[in-house]
């Protein structure tokens, strides 16, 4: 067998396998998650503070207590925990189902965030055939009131509009929203990666088949691992593409090489162009300490192509969204100079980086990161084990100099697409004390534990931020007017409900007031008789407020004194929401 494929075989070989759980273990993870804890209470970043607060001391303080309920030596698990290709189709089906299903149950079908708003307009747009959708004339020169949070900015030359994310994420759902559903994407990956991590398993550890069967436990009693598959994020893609990747690299041909490479471009390109490159880096240095110059000379320059066509998509796409001689933001150096100025721009980052970590750790099946830590001892030997932690490790070093702040999501969803490299090296860790009856029952009642106690407390948390923000958005729709004037509160999700579709046929047409500068030139421009516009008192935004624990807003009374008067004046009928 070739190297690459046989890291996991013998890599303790003649070693006395450890008790399980040994002290050393066991203080390190307290040790960790003390350390995190009292970072992440220094953080002033807005939304990792509310995360903080309202989910994430809730989340560790149950996971610590399942973790050390499953330590408990009782009932030991004497019979190997194998399943072969039927049951992995059942976990497949099972995975992919409760993601569809918890897409509109638990959910409500709501895009909650902006990432997951931009994917479904980007599909909406590809779906029609286009790379980007022309704006009507009349509001070329007043996009901005549209909301071009997260989009190329031209100003007076907006010509069109898309997001400024990569376009792969997008276009995948748009394929499978022709097929029937957009929301089957985030269903289907997570089945592909269930597959995926069981079959790298197999391949890793070819003569110890409960190896790969824990770590797909580990993987579907993950709450970040399924709630993320219920959502538009890129980061389910992330995920099932690099565990292909890793299958197609594991497979040492160069026919699997080629097929790397063509699952690396469209990696690559999912919706930023960082992650699935830093996936990738550890195992080229891999190549280049074992002086495997073939495989290194053949994963280099494609990836070098790679990287060049994604780093010039946004200008490309500039030139589509701006007039002639006109400029986007992003057209300057795109990707690369707004790496720079993130770096300068850093704060807080370390403290930040802490409470992301602390929230990845109660997301996970609460055995998940003591397996991990197990594994250092293989880890630091090199090789396979070792290029996987640093695929895990890296982006965390790289995004806490970058920009640490995810805003809202499923623990960390910046770690997302290297899920895999976590269980994988919990694989190893798990490989250390195999055959021993106490980690078997562990890991059982850890499993469980995940599944029916900690994972339904967080979809429960989960169902309250997004039903507060579906419920508002849902109360604009029912509105029945034309346009809706969305004001400034505590944080930028109000300015998220100011969603349109990408050929304004939605009603009412959602613009953030903040950005109108002449409420008299807006009456001018919309109003007419029989026109109907939405203002909004503060109370409306009371539920939002109070899912998430902040002031309540006091600021939408004053846009609405402001545009009031004018927009009457024009024969405007103005409605209050509250």
């Amino acid at each position: 067998m070739d190297r690459t494929g046989s890291q996991g075989e013998d890599v303790l070989a003649g070693e006395v396998a450890p008790v399980w759980p040994s002290r050393p273990l066991v203080f390190s993870v307290l040790a960790l998650l003390a350390g995190l804890l009292f970072a992440a209470s220094l953080t002033s970043d807005i939304i990792a503070a509310v995360l903080l607060r309202r989910q994430d001391l809730i989340l560790i303080t149950l996971s610590a207590v399942l973790a050390g309920a499953a330590l408990l030596p009782i009932l030991p698990a004497r019979r190997p925990l194998i399943i072969g290709w039927r049951a992995i189709g059942l976990i497949m089906v099972a995975t992919a189902a409760l993601a569809y299903a918890g897409h509109y149950w638990l959910l409500l079908g709501y895009d909650f965030t902006r990432d997951e708003q931009m994917a479904s307009f980007d599909a909406t747009i590809f779906s029609g055939g286009r790379l980007v959708w022309p704006l009507p004339p009349e509001w070329q020169r007043h996009a901005a009131e549209l909301n071009l949070r997260f989009m190329p900015s031209a100003g007076a030359q907006q010509l069109a509009w898309v997001s400024g994310y990569l376009p792969m994420n997008a276009a995948i759902r748009a394929l499978f929203g022709l097929a029937g559903d957009a929301a089957l994407a985030g269903a289907a990956y997570l089945a592909a990666s269930v597959l995926l991590v069981w079959s790298c398993g197999r391949r890793l550890w070819p003569d110890k088949p409960e190896t790969a069967t824990v770590c797909v436990l580990l993987l579907v009693s993950a709450g970040q691992f399924i709630l993320a598959g219920m959502t538009a994020y890129a980061m389910p893609a992330h995920l099932c593409f690099n565990l292909l990747w890793l299958r197609l690299f594991l497979a040492n041909r160069r026919s699997a090489d080629l097929g790397a490479v063509a699952v690396g471009f469209i990696a690559t390109g999912l919706h930023q162009p960082l992650f699935h490159p830093m996936f990738v880096a550890p195992f080229l240095l891999m190549l280049l300490a074992e002086r495997n110059w073939r495989r290194l000379l053949f994963f280099v320059p494609l990836y070098a192509l790679i990287g060049a066509f994604w780093l010039s998509w946004p200008m490309y796409i500039s030139g589509l969204v701006a007039g002639p001689g006109g400029v986007t933001e992003n057209a300057n150096g795109g990707y690369i100079v707004r790496a720079f100025q993130l770096i300068f721009q850093s704060r807080d980052n370390l403290p930040t980086m802490a409470a992301n970590l602390l929230r990845f750790c109660g997301w996970q099946n609460v055995l998940l990161v003591p397996l991990v830590l197990a594994s250092w001892p293989v880890v630091r030997k090199g090789g396979l084990a070792a290029a996987l932690a640093l695929g895990f490790v890296l982006p965390i070093l790289v995004i806490t100099i970058l920009l640490p702040s995810q805003g809202f999501g499923f623990g960390y969803r910046y770690l997302h697409g290297v899920l895999g490299n976590a269980v994988l090296l919990a694989g190893y860790g798990w490989s250390r004390f195999e055959g021993s009856a106490a980690i078997r029952s562990s890991l059982i009642r850890a499993t469980a534990a995940s599944l029916l106690l900690l994972m339904p407390v967080q979809g429960w948390m989960s169902h309250g931020l997004y039903a507060a923000n579906a419920r508002a958005s849902a109360r604009i729709d029912a509105s029945k007017a034309d346009y809706a004037l969305v004001p400034e509160a505590n944080l930028a999700i109000w300015h998220d409900l100011a969603l349109n579709r990408p050929d304004l046929s939605n009603r009412p047409i959602r613009l953030i007031e903040p950005l109108v500068a002449d409420p008299a030139d807006l009456a001018r421009r919309i109003c007419r008789p029989g026109i109907t516009v939405a203002l909004f008192a503060d109370s409306f935004f009371d539920p939002i407020a109070d899912s998430l624990d902040i002031p309540r807003s006091e600021t939408a009374g004053v846009g609405m004194m402001r545009d009031r008067p004018p927009l009457e004046a024009r024969g405007c009928r103005v409605k209050l929401l509250d």
